[in-house]
């Protein structure tokens, strides 16, 4: 036959040619395809019903609430379409699994890093980090709550939600106001460095370092005006400790203001506390004050006299006996860090004494507040921050390692950071090296007399197979008498 085009093809013969199981039709290509790209259909007029409110209603779910693995499950199955994922989700998904790893968790350190090193979860933060300008103002102070539970801080949707929090300050409840500015210090924005966080078009944004000072100096205000709106106990000894944290003692609402702010959030908080049973009661917030109190009598602020007779005495004494068996223990993290683990195995391999988790104080102190990552000697502290960095290379360390850092400086000590994202890059034997480096720098000093007695000794004679004793060829002396 002859096309339009004058090209001749004999059809006949072509077909002849091709055996007739092996025809290219319809039913052969849809046995080949996945099962799943059967199930929808591209011509369906119908479009897919909307996912969003089950999912919502998923995240819900008693079973699904309690559970980290099943709250991504669902977030995957919301996004398995191909479609984005709808905000309202988001926001839910990443508040519930902040929720479940609060300072009230039973979830170890290291649940909640390999939660946060986990692909799906880094799938999740970027879609929020894509979907940052659809966050609904009032989601910013849950969002940066649950990132600060969580640890984990994400450089490029930070800068979205710490402007909300600032736009909107004079709007938020003293409580929300509390909780933003304790998540912010815990983040570690803050200190008199710049604080510029590494946004998604690789642009670096502008300085937060204030963030906390000015939220701060908003709390003042409300405290002088009598504006504080129904807060409680746990919000003024929140925000008295995350002024703390951020070195904020001797901040002030105006340069001509008589009293600095730290001195009215702790009389705010104490005046919630009326008898002893409320106190002893009143869980974190007797962590609160009694490290607000221990942080100033160490770093010595000029508001010292003002903010210790901002708490009454017999508040003070309380606190003083029930820290150690009733307040610190229950205020500790639950199980290992895993970077502490792995600096604990480089500290074996070089044969580092040194002693994890142990308290350190002013040598006058009669109990201790603060505990090291590790001491080792003389008065050497070797800490370990997990967080993200602000950008590449660009490590920061969070708020409360920030606080212990400056603490133990004051008490003589000197201080070490081991930064996760710089020593996770480390070979083993180059991981060794800084250990020893540190070893040297510091002007460690190693303990003949206590690496003998902690040397391992064999406890059974080594012998060959065949030619065991059978029986017990000597005995013991008999210990001396008694006189």
């Amino acid at each position: 036959q002859k096309c339009l085009d004058g090209s001749h093809v004999v059809l006949r013969a072509f077909a002849s040619a091709i055996p007739p199981g092996s025809m290219v039709n319809l039913p052969a290509l849809r046995a080949k395809q996945p099962k799943e790209l059967l199930r929808t259909d591209v011509f369906q007029a119908i479009p897919v019903e909307d996912l969003t409110a089950e999912s919502l209603a998923s995240l819900a779910h008693p079973r699904v609430i309690t559970d980290p693995s099943r709250i991504l499950r669902v977030y995957l199955r919301h996004i398995e379409n191909g479609d984005k994922a709808d905000i309202d989700v988001l926001v839910r998904t990443v508040t519930q699994l902040g929720f479940l790893f609060d300072p009230n968790s039973f979830f170890s350190s290291s649940d909640r890093q390999r939660l946060t090193q986990h692909r799906d979860f880094k799938t999740l933060m970027h879609d929020l980090t894509e979907a940052r300008e659809s966050i609904p103002s009032a989601a910013a102070p849950v969002l940066l709550y649950s990132m600060a539970c969580l640890e984990y801080r994400c450089a490029p949707l930070l800068p979205t939600l710490l402007d909300i929090i600032e736009r909107h300050q004079a709007q938020w409840s003293t409580s929300v106001l509390s909780l933003a500015l304790h998540s912010t210090a815990s983040l570690g924005i803050l200190g008199s460095d710049e604080v510029r966080f590494e946004l998604m078009d690789r642009s670096i944004s502008r300085d937060y370092k204030d963030i906390c000072r000015s939220l701060v100096m908003e709390l003042g205000h409300r405290c002088q005006s009598g504006s504080i709106d129904g807060a409680c106990l746990q919000d003024w000894a929140r925000a008295s400790f995350a002024t703390v944290m951020a070195g904020l003692y001797d901040t002030k609402t105006h340069p001509g203001a008589s009293l600095p702010v730290l001195p009215q959030l702790v009389a705010n908080a104490c005046r919630h506390v009326p008898e002893q049973t409320e106190l002893d009661e009143s869980g974190w917030a007797q962590f609160f004050l009694y490290q607000t109190l221990y942080c100033t009598d160490v770093e010595q602020p000029e508001a010292e006299q003002e903010i210790k007779r901002a708490v009454p005495m017999w508040i003070q004494e309380r606190l003083h006996h029930r820290w150690l068996d009733r307040i610190v223990l229950h205020a500790q993290p639950q199980g290992a860090d895993d970077l502490q683990r792995d600096i604990d195995s480089s500290l074996r391999r070089t044969n580092t004494q040194s002693l994890i988790n142990c308290s350190a104080g002013r040598d006058w102190d009669e109990q201790h507040c603060w505990f090291t990552g590790f001491l080792l000697e003389p008065k050497l502290a070797l800490e370990c921050d997990s967080m993200m960095p602000l950008s590449a290379g660009t490590p920061r360390t969070s708020g409360w390692l920030a606080l212990k850092s400056r603490l133990l400086q004051k008490m003589g000590f000197t201080v070490i950071t081991i930064h996760r994202n710089l020593w996770d890059s480390l070979s083993e034997d180059q991981k060794d090296e800084q250990i020893m480096r540190i070893r040297v720098t510091a002007g460690y000093k190693h303990d003949r007399a206590r690496e003998k007695r902690e040397r391992k000794m064999r406890q059974k004679a080594h012998t060959y197979k065949g030619i065991e004793s059978k029986r017990k060829d000597w005995h013991p002396d008999p210990p001396p008498a008694s006189e």
